[in-house]
């Protein structure tokens, strides 16, 4: 096993909403989100400071207008700060920070949702495995559009 370039330095969490939908019919082991409507949001920074870098990652399932009921509706936010070891290459910083760094803190997200909902009346519920991958390049395209300036995505899985 190799050392990353990217160390993770600290991780907290903004918002932890979790609360059971009880229209829900289905226990939570069985459901697998196709047809739920989810929601994601990464933004992105570097601290002038420190040279850290940070990342916030936030997820939600709606189920408001939602085609299939989720047995529960979650809003969870949270910020990772990161360092990037010198000998990376200073021009690959930013892309590998952006999509390594948001994989680790929405693995963060869906251990926190597991670990909270197992104790819950539905059941403990998993959440999707996303690729961050490539999400660095379409984050380049918005930046350039002057309408919007963040990757926010709501799908129907």
């Amino acid at each position: 096993m190799n050392p990353s370039p990217l160390t993770f330095l600290d991780l907290k969490f903004f918002r932890v909403k979790i609360e059971t939908d009880f229209r829900s019919k289905i226990k939570a082991e069985d459901f697998d989100f196709f047809g739920a409507t989810l929601g994601w949001s990464v933004k992105h920074g570097r601290e002038e400071n420190d040279g850290s870098w940070w990342v916030a990652v936030g997820f939600v399932v709606s189920n408001e207008n939602s085609e299939v009921i989720c047995p529960y509706t979650i809003d969870v936010q949270a910020l990772g700060i990161f360092s990037v070891s010198e000998k990376w290459a200073i021009e690959k910083h930013e892309q590998l920070v952006y999509e390594n760094g948001a994989a680790l803190v929405y693995g963060a997200i869906r251990d926190m949702v597991s670990t909270v909902t197992a104790r819950s009346l539905p059941g403990g519920i998993m959440l999707p495995t996303p690729t961050f991958v490539g999400t660095y390049n379409e984050f380049l395209k918005q930046a350039n559009n002057p309408i919007t300036s963040e990757i926010e995505q709501e799908t129907k899985e």
